[in-house]
């Protein structure tokens, strides 16, 4: 049985890749999030996802399933992107409308 105060291993390898699959479930709830009526939530979303893409940019991926993992999100980013930018020319956020010009 594990001791809580020494802690738990977990190789950087795990923690990138649960971080990616993070990513991939927000960019879902980026789609379901406007269905439910929540219009500000992907812009804040995509906030976090660019945000992320950019850092794993400065990353050397030598692993074949990190970098496949990476290589997903890419597809996150842009669908993410995609949900903002169709709420901005529907005019559901202003909010959101002035995040895109300002891009």
């Amino acid at each position: 049985e594990p001791d809580r105060e020494k802690g738990f291993h977990l190789d950087v390898e795990d923690y990138l890749s649960g971080v990616l699959i993070l990513a991939s479930e927000l960019s879902r709830l980026s789609v379901n999030s406007v269905t439910a009526g929540d219009y500000s939530r992907p812009l804040h979303i995509s906030t976090f996802i660019n945000e992320l893409d950019s850092g794993f940019r400065l990353l050397n991926l030598k692993n074949d399933s990190l970098r496949k993992r990476y290589d997903g999100l890419k597809y996150d980013v842009k669908k993410v992107e995609e949900v903002v930018y169709d709420l901005s020319i529907r005019g559901f956020n202003k909010e959101t409308a002035a995040a895109c010009v300002e891009k």
